[in-house]
């Protein structure tokens, strides 16, 4: 089995990221706003070990973890999972 994950590191593009998303798209709904945050950021915490979810296809080095209509991609130094950013993958109209 894979090395386990002992810690979570959100980067700073990673929060930015998260918060210009919620920001753009729940600005009028607080209450979504908070359940998609708290479902992005539980996500993270899901991770167990290195190689649990996908390679991403556009930047494969970096593995991701979709949630919703986002992509939350990482990558793996050791035991640290870092986060690096989060994408929305929601065509727009």
């Amino acid at each position: 089995m894979a090395d386990k994950i002992k810690n979570v590191v959100w980067t700073r593009q990673a929060r930015e990221s998260l918060n210009a998303i919620l920001d753009y798209r729940y600005r009028d709904i607080p209450t979504a706003r908070k359940i998609v945050r708290k479902d992005i950021i539980t996500s993270s915490k899901e991770i167990v070990f290195a190689e649990q979810f996908q390679k991403d296809e556009i930047f494969p080095e970096y593995r991701r973890i979709v949630v919703r209509d986002y992509k939350v991609l990482y990558k793996m130094d050791n035991s640290t999972a870092y986060i690096l950013n989060v994408v929305c993958t929601k065509a727009k109209k």
